[in-house]
């Protein structure tokens, strides 16, 4: 058959196949139609990630690194040089990398404060040509919002970039992973700037539609529903589907509340599953009450089949509530750690946890590429931002020298630094990685610390990450311990509820194992920082700080924290990061006042 004769016949085919789907669908119900159409999208894109571009792509796009880099740079100039930042900064004179270095100089969000409240007023032409399509709103865990605008194709490049190579990573790690996967999420807030600009939180703005097409029901929301309401109503529909393959939430934070709302209401789960109800003790609206018992069907076999597996205990339930789940998608992101630990010992042991990416609203930085290790490293992406890097030890200073991909070196701490496409421009937005080799000419990197969460009275500068370390070994010094949440903060943030007159760390636990701990173990942890921190030891010597005065609090008061955060940020509890060094005082005195020793 000649070659045109082929590609008639494979036409033709097409054709016939597209029409009788047509009319299969034509004939359906609107509701039957619809699931269809998912179903088909679905498969569709799911055959195309066996294909693996996009990784491809990277692996291309790792081999030149620095040229993409340059290139790349030299692009966002090129677009920017008209818009009043990139006339003010002389983006017309800036022709590589080493002009750009030699003459804008290193910047905060302070710097960028006025030229957003314009951005965010209607004026076009600021730091975006025009105006930007969506301002994203990210909060870390300082409860302070900020704002980051975002320009029309940004989330296209980020998912193509980011999300559909992890995508193809869990399609070839764990096949069939994809076929039903359960997101536990809270209904993105979406507000409008005084110009009309939606403000849509970090890390809602970014969820791709492909990715909604995966997620099995959620069930109805209502806007006064709490957050305990919605992942108890998200739990109920999981639970009755036993073949969920994938588990996914925003961070391991939620996570950890899902499965602790699941410990304490087992019992008035099953039962909702035995009778197709939603608990009546739950103060849902009647209308959206209906709505959701109206998608569920009395399932007296699940729930006896649930409630023998609950009796057993929770250590490794979700293997035995989800036979077929293959991995757990959860990102980590500053003070993660103890969360996801916590979830791996307990509740899903012997299933992985993988973090896909590494970003934030800012832009996308890396991607995880193993999902199967324990500690989450993450190519860089060399066409998604470009990087630069300050040497750890340099961090302290206001315009430190800084260097490019090809010459970090492994092993070795860094600052990252950033320009995007989005108008910030030599940005120290306040991580702090360490780089753990190379793919091909791109770094990999693994998330140490924010500099906002250093513990800082004297110069002493303890990062969140050596804290909790040192915490840690001294909780395995308390007989029975078992260190379950933490957070603390330096004695000035709490004014006068702080007692003592030398500045000191308040530090606050929640622990299982004991009740009350003598005030010997609690003076360990003093000890056991000065055994880590020589210059916290020489500051203890000369009694310039205080000893640190430990607290012990219920584990439902850091849920109280996590939901404060989300408030004073006004964002959903999924967009907010674990406080663990406090910053703010109508925080801090909050978890003052539910010390309980």
């Amino acid at each position: 058959m000649e070659c045109w004769e082929r590609t008639m016949y494979f036409l033709i085919i097409a054709a016939v196949t597209c029409l009788s789907l047509l009319l299969l669908l034509r004939w359906s119900g609107g509701n039957r139609r619809h699931q269809w159409v998912a179903e088909l999208l679905r498969r569709w894109n799911l055959r195309g990630l066996s294909r693996g571009k996009h990784r491809k792509k990277l692996e291309r796009d790792t081999s030149i690194a620095r040229d993409i880099q340059e290139k790349l740079l030299l692009q966002y100039l090129e677009r920017h040089r008209s818009t009043e930042y990139g006339l003010s900064h002389n983006f017309n004179d800036l022709q590589d990398v080493s002009s750009f270095q030699k003459n804008h100089p290193l910047t905060q969000y302070v710097d960028y404060k006025d030229y957003l409240q314009r951005t965010s007023q209607g004026e076009e032409n600021i730091l975006v040509p025009g105006r930007p399509s969506v301002l994203v709103a990210t909060a870390g865990n300082s409860g302070n919002r900020t704002l980051v605008p975002i320009s029309d194709n940004r989330s296209t490049d980020r998912f193509l970039q980011g999300a559909a190579v992890c995508l193809e990573i869990i399609h070839d790690t764990f096949p069939g992973a994809l076929e039903k996967v359960f997101k536990f999420s809270f209904p993105p807030t979406t507000h409008r700037s005084d110009a009309g600009i939606p403000i849509i939180p970090y890390p809602s703005v970014f969820s791709a539609g492909f990715m909604k097409d995966l997620h099995s029901p959620q069930g109805p929301v209502h806007p006064s529903m709490s957050h305990h309401e919605i992942l108890y109503t998200q739990l109920l529909f999981s639970l009755r589907d036993p073949d969920l393959s994938m588990l996914e939430a925003n961070s391991s934070c939620v996570l950890r509340h899902v499965f602790s709302i699941l410990e304490d209401c087992w019992e008035s789960l099953v039962t909702d599953i035995q009778k197709g109800r939603l608990s009546p003790e739950l103060t849902v609206p009647l209308e959206t009450r209906k709505q959701i018992e109206d998608l569920l069907v009395p399932d007296a076999s699940r729930a006896a089949e649930l409630r023998s597996y609950f009796q057993e205990g929770f250590q490794g339930i979700v293997k035995r509530v989800w036979p077929k789940l293959q991995v757990i998608l959860a990102v980590e992101s500053g003070g993660s750690d103890l969360d996801r630990q916590i979830l791996k010992d307990g509740v899903c042991q012997g299933v992985p946890v993988y973090s896909p990416t590494y970003g934030a609203a800012e832009g996308l930085f890396g991607v995880n590429l193993w999902p199967m290790e324990d500690v989450a490293q993450y190519v860089l992406c060399p066409r998604s931002v470009f990087f630069e890097f300050i040497p750890a030890e340099m961090s302290e200073q206001e315009q430190p020298a800084t260097l490019c991909v090809e010459d970090v070196s492994v092993d070795k701490a860094y600052e990252l630094v950033i320009s995007n496409g989005n108008g910030l421009y030599r940005y120290r937005f306040g991580d702090v990685v360490q780089v753990t080799g190379f793919s091909n000419q791109s770094p990999i990197v693994k998330f140490l610390y924010r500099k906002s969460q250093t513990l800082n009275v004297r110069g002493e500068r303890i990062s969140e990450c050596g804290f909790y370390k040192t915490l840690r070994s001294t909780v395995d010094l308390w007989p029975g311990a078992t260190l379950l949440n933490y957070c603390c903060m330096e004695s000035g943030v709490l004014g006068p509820f702080s007692g003592g007159s030398d500045p000191h760390y308040e530090v606050f636990v929640a622990l299982k194992g004991v009740r009350n701990l003598s005030e010997d173990q609690r003076y360990k942890l003093d000890q056991t920082l000065q055994e880590h921190f020589p210059v916290y030891k020489s500051f203890r010597f000369k009694g310039s700080i205080g000893p640190v005065r430990v607290h012990l609090t219920s584990p439902k008061s850091f849920l109280c924290l996590l939901e404060m955060a989300a408030k004073l940020s006004n964002l959903p509890l999924d967009c907010v990061q674990p406080p663990r060094t406090l910053k703010n005082r109508e925080m801090a005195e909050m978890i003052w006042k539910q010390v309980l020793s």
